[in-house]
């Protein structure tokens, strides 16, 4: 995924298009909070958060597996419903 950000073209990246949302109240507050925490704009945390989910929705429909450390030594299967 960081690899085919990297080679991105420069027309992709600076081709834009506006979108309206409605967010419901967690969404908007999960915004905000992940935007404050990366120090990144809300259309950057929006960007990104849209491309990892595509990640997400393409390890599953290939039968594949995400796992998450939270502690150290604590492996968890992430289950995505």
């Amino acid at each position: 995924m960081a690899t085919e950000a990297k080679n991105q073209t420069e027309e992709q990246v600076t081709k834009l298009h506006r979108l309206t949302v409605n967010l419901t109240e967690r969404a908007h507050e999960a915004l905000e909070t992940t935007a404050a925490l990366t120090r990144r704009s809300k259309t950057d945390t929006v960007n990104r958060a849209l491309i990892v989910n595509q990640w997400l929705e393409e390890v599953i429909h290939n039968k594949g597996s995400i796992y998450v450390e939270e502690k150290p030594g604590e492996l968890q299967k992430v289950k995505i419903i």
